[in-house]
């Protein structure tokens, strides 16, 4: 008999309609640079005591599921994983179709009646405006400050009096960490040697993505679940294809760093954990459900050492907040990162013998009490 080879595995999943249980047989598949999602037992050694100094037994004990996938990110590939890491829903926000006025002078959208608080819009979400007179108010923009009358955009506006069956939407869908629990099940298959590993029950306990100057941007999703089944025919019945866009870079997205867009970050390193975990039950030899923790948002950000500016927010204990923007390769189509507040709880200096001087700044994402979240995610695709 063959062995399988790493290249013809394949990697799949399907939302759960209950812990453990697919909710039908229509699995996604994954792109994915590796995988070490396996099963593991825990196993327990006879304390007894022997003249002739022997182990007289060894038990197996509760089963569970736990392992990392790799990945390079893209669109359309990865939302329900981002989803399940973040917690949270992706949402769309929209005016509907509303009177609405353009104002020049301070680059505002303008409404006398409803409230762009209520609607759900924030600072720096990438918006599509519509239905204007003024062909130059329509098209994309990013949101710089939101009142419920006022909506400041980054558009050089002309002077549009208000009239109806105007729109402001988001573009694509938005997600916040939150506190939405979701489960999966997820196929490893040996399609060379017709051998399938489901794994059912499995959270996202945390994610990891990395962002560096020419270099694919990479991440990792470590998952926990309930246990391992072996098959030698696929647990799905039809397997919907992955995205096809090619992975996001670095060099052609943008940073904001406080607000202000930085051209001197070497690196970004970005950690959402949520403190789940599994515990055993008298009775059942594998968990019975996925137990919370607090959830997180941690990183560094390391960049060239041109000033004391930034340095001076970690010296100080000034809050920060940060915007990835990463754009594909069409142009058109993106994901962002936002951190709306944080903290610095490092600030350290490099010496080397060539090259320029990096500072490495860890820090700790806080909950944003406008957002209600302490990190926001938007895709452009709907």
């Amino acid at each position: 008999m063959p062995s399988a080879s790493g290249q013809r595995t394949a990697l799949r999943f399907t939302p759960e309609a209950s812990f453990g249980v697919a909710a039908s047989t229509t699995y996604k598949a994954l792109r994915f640079t590796n995988t070490g999602l396996n099963l593991s037992k825990a196993n327990y050694q006879s304390n007894e005591i022997r003249a002739d100094r022997h182990l007289s037994d060894l038990r197996h004990g509760m089963v569970s599921v736990g392992g990392d996938i790799g990945f390079e990110l893209s669109l359309a590939t990865f939302d329900d994983l981002l989803e399940a890491a973040l917690s949270g829903t992706w949402a769309t926000v929209t005016t509907g179709s509303v009177s609405l006025a353009a104002d020049a002078a301070t680059g505002t959208f303008v409404r006398t009646a409803g409230s762009f608080l209520a609607d759900g819009f924030l600072p720096g979400d990438q918006v599509l405006v519509s239905g204007f007179a003024e062909a130059g108010n329509n098209g994309r923009a990013r949101v710089e400050a939101v009142t419920a009358l006022a909506l400041t955009v980054d558009l050089e506006l002309e002077d549009d009096v208000a009239a109806a069956g105007r729109s402001v939407e988001l573009v694509g869908r938005r997600l916040k960490s939150g506190t939405v629990l979701k489960t999966f099940s997820f196929e490893r298959a040996f399609t060379d040697i017709n051998q399938y590993a489901l794994y059912r029950g499995c959270a996202v306990d945390s994610l990891k993505l990395s962002i560096k100057p020419e270099e694919i941007i990479t991440g990792t999703f470590t998952l926990l679940g309930k246990d391992m089944q072996m098959a030698t025919a696929s647990h799905a019945a039809t397997v919907t294809p992955p995205g096809t866009n090619s992975p996001f870079d670095a060099f052609t997205g943008s940073l904001r760093e406080g607000g202000q867009l930085v051209a001197n970050v070497t690196s970004l390193d970005l950690d959402i954990t949520n403190g789940r975990s599994t515990k055993g039950v008298i009775g059942q030899r594998s968990a019975t459900e996925i137990h919370e923790g607090g959830f997180g948002v941690s990183g560094t950000l390391s960049a060239y050492f041109m000033g004391q500016e930034l340095l001076a927010k970690f010296l100080d204990e000034a809050e920060s907040s940060l915007e990835v923007v990463l754009l594909d390769v069409n142009g058109t189509d993106f994901h962002t990162l936002r951190i709306p507040r944080l903290k610095y709880t490092g600030g350290e200096l490099d010496n080397p013998k060539e090259g320029p001087v990096q500072v490495s700044m860890p820090f700790t994402a806080l909950l944003d009490p406008v957002s209600g979240a302490s990190i926001l995610y938007q895709r452009s695709n709907a």
